[in-house]
């Protein structure tokens, strides 16, 4: 039998006509028009000649929608092979991904039921697409014993017909039902196992942490109900689902359904963590020597990987918390929130000003006539008006840097084979040394070999988009695996290909070396200018929502009417035009002033990686866990507070390094 005979029918059209596949151009049907209500007036048999969308409608109704042809069937079936891992979910989950950095989101996504799916069972209804790991038998009873139940309830006269405003909230039934907003369990218990606690707040948090969860969870119910009322507000975004569970006790809680699989969650971990940070690897170990600097940089890496985990477990306690800013709002409150805000707008200005530098040494590497800082200001000035392009547009392009970053390592690796002698082969390697020559360039290394690590604000994000939360731990081993792998390689490449002649980026030694094939430099040339291109506008866009938020001039955060007239006022549009412009500006402005580029991979290592990565992950677990009957014991307690001295100590030593002249260290330029 053929492979497309063995699909299961969608519909009950397609059982009276027989296989899903036919001949008879079932595959072309639309997707919403398959699933038509059962009870619908249209006969089955032509149903699925009814194009769902609207326009070019005739005024007696839709028209029909043209078949496909064979080209497009087959390019429709390979996009949806691998089932929940094809290209298209595959597509899907990447766009996610680009809004994983959002630092302030306004809880705009949780519209917590989609259109046409039934809100008190979770269950889809047939106007929607149904699950496919569902039977359409299996779908059909429960519509039907759901809707009998409604209608017998409401003759009876207990409940009444759910309406808008009324499903999001907790339905009644025989036991007594408590909200999660207006009642704190004291029976939930957190589990073990990260991504399976189904509770709303845990009780082994401390009173202050309840009573900050539940206003998380009021802002949500807020929000879903606001979706419900404004559904055009939020047409252009991607709706979230939430899956209702109902405790022994009675209470209704709710908890975000993801969407992404484990490979999904490797590759878009992989995508924030490999960046151009990974360049200034080789001088660190020149700065440390091997020992120090290859025990540095394992050592951060386990540590980051621990934290990350820290911040699952700080999200599996309340439902409603979906970012690093609740996370710090449960341990610190408000004030929290804004420091961590101010922290994530230092870190992501630090990322693009690194971007600008490293584009402005690599292409004044290519073509010497024009400055280095004319470079500067023109990737600044020419990506301001890419601030202002729609998100959807921006996403696109957010796995490109990765793909970028690995081209650059090949590319390296293939020029020190390729070259014979020394400096910039491997096959005569450069003299290096186990401990580093001068010990004052020691700390200036601890900041380079924290910074590739620096995507902990997303990792609340990304856990929470997971199909599967309880294979979180899973996914953080390969994307670390696969991320240190590629971390060590380039540190060891770089260092046995140049020595103690390794430049801040390690292209910069290559790019000025007339010994290398000069197609291959190019290649890096245009490669490593790709990377701000993609990268900038979208670190820009997270900045200027929060400045937009702060200065109530955020489009998201207003209704239809407040939106149409911030839209056409001349002051509003001028602030934000300013505040997108004034973005760029800036960065061009500390790329000037600090114009290398290890100095500020270095600062923001040391003062924002370590805050970001380590002490904070670490203090907000343990403030949130300091109840008596908490799960935390007196070892990890312990051990955690050591991890955050020892941390704070070399932040410390790190930033003051990094600030301090080369001259005063023993660095010559």
């Amino acid at each position: 039998m053929s492979q497309r005979s063995k699909q299961a029918p969608t519909n009950w059209a397609a059982y009276e006509r027989g296989r899903a596949s036919s001949f008879d151009s079932l595959d072309s049907v639309p997707e919403n028009a398959q699933q038509t209500s059962f009870s619908s007036s249209t006969p089955p048999r032509h149903e699925y000649l009814r194009a769902t969308s609207g326009e070019g409608d005739d005024e007696d109704g839709p028209r029909l929608r043209r078949r496909k042809s064979s080209l497009g069937k087959k390019f429709d079936s390979l996009r949806q092979m691998g089932g929940p891992n094809s290209i298209d979910n595959f597509a899907k989950s990447l766009q996610r991904a680009a809004g994983f950095r959002e630092i302030t989101p306004m809880r705009r996504n949780s519209v917590t039921i989609p259109d046409g799916q039934d809100e008190e069972t979770g269950s889809p209804s047939q106007s929607t697409s149904a699950a496919p790991d569902r039977s359409l038998l299996r779908r059909q009873l429960q519509d039907y014993h759901m809707s009998s139940e409604n209608e017998s309830a409401v003759q009876e006269g207990t409940t009444e017909a759910p309406t808008e405003q009324s499903r999001l909230l907790p339905m009644k039934s025989q036991q007594s039902m408590k909200s999660t907003s207006g009642s704190i369990s004291t029976d939930l218990r957190l589990p073990s196992v990260l991504g399976t606690s189904y509770g709303s707040i845990s009780s082994r948090l401390t009173v202050t942490a309840r009573q900050r969860a539940s206003i998380l969870i009021q802002e949500q119910e807020e929000a879903s109900k606001r979706a419900l009322e404004h559904p055009e507000e939020f047409k252009d975004e991607p709706h979230r689902l939430l899956e209702r569970e109902i405790l022994p006790d009675g209470e209704v809680v709710e908890r975000t359904v993801g969407e992404s699989t484990v490979p999904m969650t490797v590759f878009n971990s992989t995508n924030v963590l490999i960046g151009v940070g990974i360049l200034a690897l080789p001088l660190g170990i020149r700065y440390s020597g091997w020992v120090l600097g290859l025990t540095f940089l394992t050592l951060a890496a386990l540590s980051t990987s621990y934290t990350a985990k820290l911040l699952a477990k700080c999200l599996d306690t309340n439902s409603a918390s979906t970012t690093y800013g609740d996370i710090a709002f449960l341990a610190l409150g408000s004030w929290g929130r804004n420091f961590v805000e101010a922290l994530f707008i230092l870190e992501l200005t630090a990322a693009n000003v690194a971007l600008v530098i490293l584009f402005g040494d690599s292409m004044n590497s290519l073509f010497p006539a024009v400055a280095v800082t004319d470079w500067k200001i023109i990737i600044s000035l020419g990506l301001i008006p890419l601030n202002f392009v729609p998100f959807k547009s921006l996403s696109i392009t957010s796995v490109i840097g990765i793909f970028c970053c690995f081209g650059i390592i090949a590319i390296v690796f293939a020029d020190g084979l390729i070259k014979p002698d020394a400096p910039g082969s491997l096959r005569e390697v450069a003299r290096t040394y186990a401990f580093p020559e001068n010990w004052r360039t020691v700390p200036l290394s601890l900041g380079l070999f924290m910074a590739p690590w620096g995507g902990h604000s997303v990792f609340p994000a990304v856990y929470k988009d997971m199909r599967h939360p309880q294979k979180y731990g899973r996914a953080l081993r390969y994307t670390y695996f696969f991320t240190y792998g590629l971390d060590l390689t380039m540190a060891v490449l770089g260092y046995l290909m140049f020595g103690d002649s390794v430049r801040d980026e390690v292209t910069s030694n290559i790019l000025r070396s007339t010994s290398y094939p000069q197609a291959l430099s190019v290649i890096i040339v245009v490669l490593i200018a790709i990377i701000p291109i993609t990268k900038i506008p979208l670190s820009n866009r997270p900045m200027m929502d929060t400045l937009n938020k702060k200065f109530y001039i955020d489009l998201r955060q207003m209704d239809a009417k407040a939106r149409m007239h911030s839209e056409k006022s001349l002051k509003h549009r001028a602030a934000r035009g300013s505040i997108g412009i004034l973005a760029n500006v800036l960065q061009l402005g500390i790329a000037i002033g600090i114009p290398d580029f290890d100095s500020i991979m270095a600062l923001m290592g040391s003062a924002l990686c370590f805050t970001i990565c380590v002490i904070l992950p670490v203090s907000f677990y343990l403030k949130i866990f300091s109840t008596e009957d908490s799960t935390v014991g007196k070892v990890e307690r312990v051990l955690g507070w050591i991890l955050v001295a020892v941390c704070v100590v070399l932040a410390t030593f790190g930033t003051v390094f990094a600030i301090l002249p080369k001259e005063k260290i023993g660095i010559s330029g």
